[in-house]
């Protein structure tokens, strides 16, 4: 059994106290233990554990579960809470930067990344030559079937790896990484790492840092993908507003 570094509860969702270089080093340590895996909850996953059981167990049972949102870390904030922001388009190019920078055998890890084309195999082999990445492509519409996430499952529980990224989308990473160790996988360590990916390869671009910094990440991302985004952006997340008031109001 691992020793779970500290938490604090916010909205029935545990978030880690460690930060983005601390976050780092436990994942390279911590990857040859017994099988476990990481979430980033955002103000969607935040909105949806408190609406699905099933999905409230998974996130309870990671073994590191970070803010990757600006808004819950200020809703947070306002509760007298302070939560450090490991967003996973931060973890994500700071753990291949520190593989591939790593002049050690004892901390180099094989990597798997599960959901990009191939062709992100020739770009991420080129930045990082010095990290061990493989990249496994994952077919559409995991959401919706149960047994094509347990395909993916079962095509990373037999491959060699020490830290699996999977980037398939929330909510179906996250079921992915509880059926992988349902199904026996003894160790490793599985970030549920969304579209980090993307904008590692330049696939998807970030917004610019000062965007980043008042917190309209999100706006940018919608008015660049409207159509994948708006429902995401303007009809599930804004749901957590109405969740603090609540949970503020049965507080007080």
């Amino acid at each position: 059994m691992r020793n779970r570094p500290a938490h604090a509860e916010f909205l029935n969702v545990p978030f880690c106290l460690a930060k983005l270089e601390q976050v780092v080093r436990l994942v390279v340590e911590e990857c040859e233990g017994p099988f476990a895996y990481v979430v980033t909850p955002n103000a969607q996953h935040v909105v949806a554990v408190q609406e699905q059981a099933s999905l409230a167990a998974i996130y309870r049972a990671a073994y590191l579960s970070l803010c990757d949102s600006r808004i819950v870390r200020a809703l947070a904030a306002l509760d007298g809470l302070s939560l450090p922001l490991v967003t996973g388009s931060d973890l994500v190019p700071a753990l291949l930067a520190h593989q591939n920078a790593a002049t050690r055998e004892a901390v180099r890890r094989r990597i798997l990344i599960v959901g990009p084309e191939a062709e992100a195999a020739r770009i991420l082999h080129a930045r990082y030559p010095n990290a061990s990445i493989e990249v496994l492509p994952a077919p559409t519409g995991l959401a919706q079937r149960a047994d094509l996430r347990l395909e993916v499952a079962a095509a990373c529980i037999g491959r060699p790896w020490d830290i699996l990224l999977l980037c398939v989308g929330f909510p179906a990473q996250e079921m992915i990484a509880a059926s992988i160790g349902e199904c026996g996988r003894g160790s490793g360590l599985a970030l549920c790492a969304g579209a980090s990916i993307d904008f590692v390869t330049g696939r998807r671009a970030r917004a610019p840092v000062w965007l980043q910094r008042l917190g309209l990440e999100w706006a940018y991302r919608l008015a660049r993908e409207p159509g994948r985004l708006w429902r995401r952006y303007l009809i599930e997340s804004p749901k957590i507003l109405r969740i603090f008031v609540k949970a503020r109001r049965a507080c007080h």
